[in-house]
């Protein structure tokens, strides 16, 4: 084979580490191994490429003597980089006093630990969210409003232009079509390939399709009594609830990756009483963590519209 062608420390809080790791991969995109998520990854992480020539340079040869050089190897990358993010809030103690006054609460006795724990649980719900939509939507700079960093769609645009769709997706008369177009409209690679290849949809489209079902035929046993319907022709589809209403993904799994810095350097939650520090009676939630998304091969995904 011929040689390859390459392309070119004040500690002021409680630490709750599990809840900023845990918001960040429970967002439900990532749930159930529907893309690849990385774990663990400091600044960026390379996604290797291969691919070989054709023709006089393929990689199969028919049988001979002499060893063949002639096969051709194209090396070449993807790069995840993480972006550092952040939560800041304050909160004023005095708004939530009647949450733990029963528990022999004092300004001098700071917030009780379960409360504490219950705050910290309610805003890394809200970050779960805010992660989620920036999956789909996020573009630095942009005016999504979700500009944290580049999701999918717009790395996808930077590909290519994302394909129109004539039939929508997100109405019951239309959403059979819809999903036939996205079909047709599938890269090669992916066809027949029904266990990696997803068709990412909001979770509207999945509700339009199964009330389409429901109306033809016996397609209400299958759509509503037999539970909900989630492939189309064999492909899984997968609901996101940061993709835009009518819009959809289709790539296999293994192409689509969401890495996240690691947990133990990366990342800090922290619950801050600042009675003792400053003498005020605000109570600050802090978070930090890095996430961010890359799609390893261009032409084995498509945006639709």
């Amino acid at each position: 084979m011929a040689n390859p062608v390459l392309n070119a420390p004040t500690y002021a809080g409680e630490l709750a580490l599990p809840y900023i790791h845990a918001a960040v991969v429970s967002a439900p995109t990532l749930h159930g191994g529907n893309i690849t998520l990385l774990d663990g990854i400091r600044y960026k992480a390379i996604i290797p490429k291969m691919s070989f020539g054709a023709g006089a340079a393929a990689l199969l040869k028919g049988g001979a003597c002499d060893f063949d050089t002639t096969a051709t190897t194209d090396l070449d990358e993807a790069v995840l980089t993480v972006t550092d993010q952040m939560v800041n809030l304050q909160l004023c103690k005095k708004n939530f006093n009647t949450w733990w006054q029963g528990d022999a609460y004092s300004i001098n006795s700071g917030v009780p630990d379960d409360y504490a724990d219950a705050i910290l649980l309610y805003v890394a719900k809200y970050v779960q969210a805010d992660i989620e939509h920036t999956i789909w939507n996020g573009e630095v700079g942009g005016a999504t409003g979700y500009a944290a960093f580049d999701g999918f769609k717009h790395l996808s645009a930077n590909i290519g232009a994302a394909t129109a769709l004539a039939n929508p997706i997100d109405a019951s008369a239309t959403v059979l079509a819809g999903l036939q177009e996205i079909i047709t409209a599938m890269p090669a690679g992916l066809v027949g390939d029904f266990e990696n290849t997803n068709i990412y949809v909001n979770p509207s489209v999945i509700s339009a399709y199964n009330l389409a079902v429901g109306q033809t035929g016996d397609g209400y046993n299958s759509a509503v009594v037999n539970a909900p319907q989630t492939k189309f022709l064999g492909y899984k589809l997968v609901s996101c609830p940061g993709i835009p209403t009518g819009d959809a993904m289709c790539s296999s799994k293994n192409n689509l990756f969401v890495g996240i810095g690691t947990e133990d350097s990366d990342s800090l939650a922290q619950a801050i009483d600042m009675t003792p520090l400053d003498g005020s009676d605000n109570y600050r939630i802090t978070m930090r963590f890095a996430v961010g998304c890359a799609i390893g091969e261009g032409a084995d995904q498509v945006y639709f519209v």
